[in-house]
């Protein structure tokens, strides 16, 4: 397997919308005690935060309105950002609908909030989803599960490694999606007491 074709699985398996499934399951154990309360959180996560901003993204890549699930060119970005940031201030209100413990809000609201300032940035220049998307997981799971979860962080160079690769973003634009998703999940965690 050559460097592009590494770098693009790389991409693949840790676009956030991918990862962050197995990622709420974490989050989802590590907060729950009831399984029905934990399937009934994590379908919730899965459904708003995942399922349904790839839908779109998959029934734009058929329209033909964007070219893949890595959306490369900037313009092409606001109207699935737009719908997945609707689809995420959904989740988080069904996140208190059905009475979620603090650290799945604070992901939740951790999701909302970067995902909009992210999308009001892409309007003029293109951030990092998968560098702000991995930074907040690891940021998170060091969080909740400590220093056992620390070789998560590897995927951050790693993603960061696979979007130069592929000439996805600028250094700059990975580092602005980091400090965005770092920024903004500190704040929510600190907020709830969490660290």
């Amino acid at each position: 397997m050559n460097r592009e074709k590494a770098a693009m699985r790389v991409s693949d398996i840790l676009n956030p919308y991918y990862s962050s499934a197995p990622f709420f399951l974490l989050i989802v154990i590590a907060s729950t005690k009831s399984l029905m309360a934990g399937i009934i959180y994590y379908v919730v996560l899965v459904l708003f935060f995942s399922m349904l901003p790839m839908w779109d993204i998959n029934r734009r890549i058929k329209q033909g309105s964007v070219s893949d699930t890595h959306i490369d060119r900037r313009e092409d970005r606001i109207k699935p950002f737009l719908f997945s940031l609707a689809c995420a201030v959904a989740g988080l209100a069904a996140v208190y609908i059905v009475g979620a413990p603090a650290a799945i809000k604070a992901v939740s609201w951790s999701v909302v909030v970067t995902g909009a300032i992210v999308t009001i940035t892409t309007a003029v220049w293109k951030v990092s989803l998968h560098a702000a998307g991995i930074s907040a997981i690891a940021l998170i799971l060091v969080v909740l599960f400590g220093w056992v979860a620390l070789p998560v962080v590897f995927f951050v160079p790693l993603v960061y490694w696979a979007r130069l690769t592929l000439n996805k973003h600028t250094p700059a634009q990975l580092l602005a999606g980091s400090l965005i998703a770092v920024g903004v999940t500190a704040g929510v965690f600190r907020w709830f007491r969490l660290i």
